[in-house]
């Protein structure tokens, strides 16, 4: 593991079900252009946690890896299924996350999260409490990244608590619309973890080359939500220790 007072901890938190099916190979080569990117010439010391979820599990598939080590994602190990537990997954993986840190401090903390649906199956957690640990993180200088495939990412993540800029909403009929968002995202922590950028917020450029197409509708604030009764139950999926 690389030295804990300079590294830069990158986190992926990405969605793995049924509906990703459609965009599976998409996705996939997205996302290794966003392992190539974070990459880069080597200069920048990352440690590297991706987590994949769904509604039958929430799964590690690796844990604070210098980024050169972190194997490339493929059909085997991306493989959607089942249904959208988007609070339920984002606040544990943020949790997982923070307990992590105290044995394993880092400088910087890049948080990036993707998703194609709507959150419809989460049952232990819910919007007010994903949105006040997004900002109580954000307050503490956390970066947060939200990448919403064919969906208004901007009301998503504002549920979530994630800036607008921070948000970006990329056409899933575009493969190379793909291709740049997730070369984005990485672009973007690795200029912050090298200090280069005081964060990981996309610029115009990069959200147009995404096919955005809600970036300028976007009112700043989230829809309201009906009154939700017997929210919290038994959870469907276990919590995580990265």
């Amino acid at each position: 593991m690389t030295q804990a007072n300079t590294r830069t901890l990158v986190t992926f938190l990405l969605d793995r079900t049924g509906s990703m099916e459609a965009i599976r190979d998409d996705t996939i080569g997205g996302f290794n252009a966003y392992l190539d990117g974070l990459k880069g010439d080597g200069e920048v010391a990352i440690d590297f946690t991706l987590v994949q979820f769904d509604s039958i599990s929430i799964d590690k598939i690796c844990v604070a890896v210098p980024v050169a080590h972190v194997a490339k994602l493929t059909r085997d190990s991306y493989q959607p299924r089942a249904s959208t537990p988007l609070i339920d997954a984002a606040v544990k993986t943020i949790n997982a996350v923070e307990v992590s840190l105290r044995a394993a401090p880092a400088a910087k903390v890049v948080i990036c999260i993707q998703t194609d649906g709507q959150e419809n199956s989460s049952t232990e957690h819910n919007w007010a409490e994903l949105n006040t640990l997004v900002k109580q993180k954000s307050a503490q200088g956390w970066q947060f990244n939200f990448m919403g495939v064919g969906i208004d990412a901007y009301e998503q993540g504002a549920r979530m608590g994630i800036a607008p800029a921070a948000t970006v909403a990329y056409d899933h009929r575009s493969a190379e619309a793909t291709q740049a968002v997730f070369a984005a995202s990485a672009e973007n922590a690795r200029e912050y973890a090298a200090g280069r950028r005081p964060s990981s917020v996309y610029c115009e450029k990069q959200k147009s080359a995404a096919g955005d197409r809600f970036a300028g509708l976007f009112s700043g604030k989230p829809k309201s939500e009906k009154p939700k009764t017997a929210q919290l139950k038994k959870g469907i999926v276990d919590d995580i220790t990265l």
